[in-house]
Parts: C-alpha cells; structure tokens; sequence
C-alpha cells in the first residue's frame, strides 16, 4: 500500500498491509539539501526540494505544510525573530493591553505574515508528492494562539483574573484559525492537524480546559470536518491524562501522545474512540539515542498499542529534533517495516 492509501484504510477501519508511520521531517529535511532551516519558513520551493529529498533518503510516509506555533500569532501582528537555522520566537506580543484587542483584525491568510507562504507551499507539495503520500496542513490549537497574542504568562493570569477577556481572546483566536481553514480546504485532497501544547494538563487543570480550550476546539475540529471531511489530527504536549475523554470528546480522528504518557493507558482509556499515535521519544532515542535503542523504543510502542481498537500510528512523542543523526530515522522507518506488518508476530515486540 501507499502511505496514502495506508492512512485511509486506517481511517475506515479496513485491512493494512502494516502500522502506518508519521515522522515530520521539515526542519532536519534542511539539511539534506543543504539548506538553513530558516530558509524553508519562506520560500515554498525549498519546502518541496526538501521533503522530496527526504522521501527519496529517508521514505518520509507524510507530507507537512505549516505556520508552526509563531505563524498564526505574526500574522495578527505579533514581532517574530527568525535566528539562523534555529527555531523563530516572539520577541513581542501584539495584546499587551485589554485595548490592543479591539483594534486587532483577523488576518487575510493570502496577505498576512506567512500565511501566504504555507498555502502555496501546500499546493506544491500535493502537485509534487500528493498521490502517494497524505498531506497534512497544520494549525496552532486556538488556547495556543491566544497564549502566543498576549503572552503565556499573562494569558494565564487573564484565566484568572479577567475570564471574560480571555474568552474574548479565545474566540479572535478561533476565529482567525477559522479564515485560514477556509483557504486551506480549498488545496483537494488535505488533511489537517493541530497542534495546542499550551493546553497541556501540564500547565492548566481539567476544569480549565473544559471552560477555556474545549468549546473553541471543539468548533474548529467540527469545521475541519465540515469543509474537509476527515476529523482532523492533534498533538498536546506533556501530561493530558486527565483530559483524554475530553480531547476524544472533540471529535478528533487521531491523538498524538507526548512521550511522557502510557500509550497502554491511553489504549484502556479512548482507544475505542479515537486512533493513538506516538510516543517514540524524540530527544533520549531519536536524539542521543543509538538506533538499538531506536529499534527497542518502536517495539515498546508496537507492544503496547498495536491492539488499539480504533488504531494505531506509530510517531513521535512530540517534534523531531533537527540534528537528530540519520541512522536513527533510518532506524525508526526500518523498524515499522520489520515489526509493524500484519498479521502482527508478538514475539517481534519482546
């Protein structure tokens, strides 16, 4: 099977030939064409020399278009750093008083911040992969969003303190992933994801993510299904065990599991609800590790969520990082082929 054909079998609850495996390579994809991480934030052709070089080194199962966690927040406004083939940051927030939200507009995704650029990256990548290989278009989670607009720090204290401008924070959030979605659907043939690591049960409680995440979330996973009609991925970082009923609850298709979490638990809990993907660990395996311990890490997660009734992904617990040494994502691809084929040889996972 392709890797498309693979992930929609998954998604339908019909036979595979294996455990499908997703392994976003963007930023470590630089380097395989000899190029600064930066560059792939603005120039889309760079995008598709990359991830069609990591397909052909590597045989990467899914293509990624994405503003990452700063695009949607530079695009209303926020100041972003772009240092040199490291990661960009906000070095200034556009909410930095109750008053700058009423002047703020939602952002014009063919004109605003880098928004522009991911669409079009997204088209040439479908043109260039998109028969073989799904296509995911990413978005930064709405509690994400207004964390990045206003501050993590401050929007925490907003929680608190100001409920409602919080909530109102939330729905300009929302509302601007809303008018990205709707340029985006109109790339055939995408699926989407989201990424809200600041909703991590890590930072705010269950009773916080059911008020303050839960009903924006929840709005913009049913308009992805509405306009796209796959429900879409989400990661969130760190402990989310006490929000797994909620997150299944949104409606998403799959949750990616952070590394830190049991995927066997999280089978027992919602995986008869929603597909798990995860949790090879991103920084002691891929990173430091050998691909011994690459191999070992893979048959762990296989042991242990194999058997999901809705299914299951194999993935990272969260990003790759860039300088993770080749051999190892060689390592992890190889792995799933060898332990992940069906019928499933348990004694492969001891």
């Amino acid at each position: 099977m392709t890797p498309k054909e693979r992930m929609k079998a998954l998604r339908e609850g019909k036979p595979l030939d294996r455990i499908p495996c997703i392994l976003g390579v963007s930023d470590h994809a630089a380097r395989l064409i000899g190029a600064k991480t930066t560059e792939l934030l603005f120039n889309p052709d760079k995008v598709v020399e990359a991830q069609v070089a990591a397909r052909k080194v590597y045989d990467i199962q899914v293509l990624n278009a994405a503003p990452g966690l700063t695009g949607m927040a530079e695009a209303i406004g926020c100041k972003v750093e772009y240092p040199e083939d490291r990661a960009p940051y906000i070095a200034k927030h556009v909410v930095e008083d109750s008053s700058d939200l009423d002047r703020l507009e939602i952002p014009d995704p063919n004109k605003s911040g880098r928004l522009p650029v991911v669409l079009e990256t997204a088209k040439k990548l479908q043109a260039a992969l998109g028969s073989e290989l799904p296509l995911s278009v990413g978005f930064t989670g709405p509690f994400t969003v207004a964390a990045q607009i206003r501050g993590t720090e401050q929007f925490m204290r907003d929680l608190y303190r100001d409920p409602e401008f919080a909530h109102r924070l939330l729905r300009f959030a929302l509302d601007s992933d809303l008018a990205f979605l709707k340029e985006a659907a109109k790339i055939e043939g995408v699926d989407f994801s989201i990424g809200e690591p600041t909703a991590s049960g890590s930072l705010i409680s269950k009773k916080m993510f059911r008020e303050y995440c839960f009903p924006y979330l929840k709005e913009l996973v049913d308009a992805m299904k509405k306009v796209g009609g796959e429900a879409p991925s989400i990661h969130i970082c760190g402990n989310t065990k006490k929000i797994w009923d909620d997150v299944a609850d949104t409606g998403v298709g799959s949750f990616s599991i952070d590394d830190k979490m049991d995927l066997r638990e999280a089978k027992n809990a919602i995986g008869d609800r929603v597909i798990l993907m995860g949790n090879v660990k991103p920084i002691e395996t891929m990173y430091l590790g050998t691909p011994e311990d690459v191999e070992k890490d893979v048959k762990e997660c296989l042991k242990k969520a194999y058997d999901t009734p809705k299914g299951y992904v194999l993935a990272l617990g969260c990003g790759l990082p860039r300088g993770t040494p080749p051999e190892n994502i060689h390592a992890l691809l190889d792995s799933v082929r060898r332990f992940g084929q069906y019928p499933f040889n348990l004694d492969n996972f001891s």
